[in-house]
């Protein structure tokens, strides 16, 4: 039951009783008190269907955001995968068959620095080497 139901209901019993306002000053006060609340009430409901508002933008925005976090976070996901890149790769990285399951790896400057590789799709580790016939070098 709301505020304003339930000043309803009190403003039911106060006529019911059939207290005339302007011969007891008793009655006056209450009918007073009651439009006073009634206003309140009505004041109240209007807060509260603003919050229902609110609440409903609130939802579109969060889900609008989880949305936005899914394509940013989601393509950075699909990239270290190589899953349906056909771009061109920066000069920083390579792209290197993981020797156990054969998956296209993309390795970076601090992959080559620690000279290990761990391979996202099979879990295998594997060290990288640089022999002259692997990086196209010339001199055999």
């Amino acid at each position: 039951m709301t505020i304003s139901e339930k000043v309803a209901y009190i403003q039911g019993l106060y006529d019911g009783l059939g207290l005339d306002g302007e011969k007891s000053g008793e009655a006056r006060i209450l009918s007073e008190v009651l439009d006073v609340l009634k206003e309140v009430g009505q004041q109240l409901d209007g807060m509260d269907a603003a919050m229902d508002e609110f609440d409903g933008e609130l939802d579109a925005l969060s889900d609008t955001v989880a949305e936005l976090e899914d394509a940013v976070f989601d393509d950075e996901e699909d990239d270290d995968g190589l899953d349906g890149f056909d771009g061109d790769l920066d000069e920083d990285f390579f792209e290197i068959p993981c020797p156990t399951c054969g998956e296209d790896l993309v390795v970076d400057d601090e992959a080559l620095a620690a000279g290990v590789v761990d391979c996202p799709a099979c879990g295998g580790k594997f060290a990288l080497s640089f022999e002259d016939g692997e990086d196209g070098g010339e001199d055999e």
